[in-house]
Parts: C-alpha cells; structure tokens; sequence
C-alpha cells in the first residue's frame, strides 16, 4: 500500500482577538504582528533572595535550559562571591545539610553539641558551605562534620578528619569554609 500525497492546507484562522499574559508573560499586537515576551517588571519586587528560588539559566554552546539556586548565583563554584543566605540551626543534634544551603549559623537553644551531615559532594556543583558557631558556645558545645558515606574531608575519612580536629568547630564564635570536590569528597579551609 502507498501512503498518500502529502497536503498542506492554508486555513485562514484569525488569532483571538482577547489575548492576554499571565504572570510575567506580556503579549502585544503591532502592525498585525504578535509578540509574546517575558516582562519582568511585571513581577513583585523580591529584595530577600531565599534558598528556596531558582532562576532559569541557558548553556550558550548546548542551547539547553536548566535552573539554579538563586542564593548560588556568582559562586562560579570557587566561592567567588555569591549571595550567601544563611540558614539558623536552633536545635541540637544532627542536622542534614540542603542542596540549596551556603551557610549555616549554629545557634541550638538550648545548647548542645551539633553534627552537620553534608550531601554527597558531587551534588553541590562546585557550591561551598560555610559552618559557623553563631552561640558563641563551640567550645562547650562542640560542632562536628560529617561527610556523606564513602567521602572524605582534607584526604582523611569522617572520624580521622574528627580525631585530627579538621572536622570539628571547638572554638567560640568559629568557622569553617567547606569546598566540594568533583571527584568526591571536601577540603576545608
């Protein structure tokens, strides 16, 4: 059996005279031309950049589209400045590091000893972590951090990097400026 001739068929169908946007999207008619564009004055303005947002991001040489964290933007994944949001850790006990995290202030009430358990590394796409004793108590309260199962922090694994003190905030008001590894793992400085 032979398929059919191809054919192509010019309907004249008006767009709808009642077009409109939502949200940020703007459409506008000119000289029988259509325009459907983003407007972003359009949006609220937002001066606290939250862990939670994402912006859309478009590889140049790909083409493809894809997200990042907003908080992450400018990292360029050595630290080179981004906008840094902290997250406040009121509770003692172990805490699980977000992927969207760049800080964590330390500041249990009551006091108490904290572990921070960090995500694999590959998944932080090159994004640091700063750990800091905002109680003034890491003395007292030591902070201890984990790396995910089979990772390492500085070379040594997760209780050799405790026993030499690399993992541990044991000074009041201390910090610690962690870095991912691609390969796997953290080093700290």
């Amino acid at each position: 059996m032979t398929l059919p001739a191809n054919i192509r068929v010019n309907v004249r169908v008006p767009f709808p005279t009642r077009v409109g946007g939502a949200a940020f999207i703007s459409v506008n008619k000119a000289n029988g031309i259509w325009t459907i564009a983003p407007n972003y004055r359009l949006l609220a303005p937002d001066v606290a950049i939250t862990p939670t947002q994402v912006v859309a991001v478009q590889d140049l040489l790909t083409g493809v589209f894809s997200y990042a964290y907003a908080n992450a933007l400018g990292s360029g994944g050595g630290g080179g400045g981004g906008v840094v949001v902290p997250r406040m850790i009121t509770v003692a006990g172990a805490t699980v590091v977000l992927a969207a995290d760049t800080a964590l202030l330390i500041n249990p009430s009551p006091g108490g000893a904290v572990t921070i358990q960090l995500l694999p590394s590959v998944g932080r796409a090159g994004i640091p972590l700063i750990i800091k004793d905002y109680s003034g108590l890491a003395n007292t309260n030591n902070i201890t951090i984990t790396p995910a199962s089979g990772e390492t922090i500085d070379g040594l694994s997760a209780a050799a990097a405790v026993a030499n003190g690399i993992a541990v905030i044991d000074t009041d008001y201390g910090s610690k400026s962690l870095y991912p590894l691609t390969s796997g793992g953290w080093f700290i400085s």
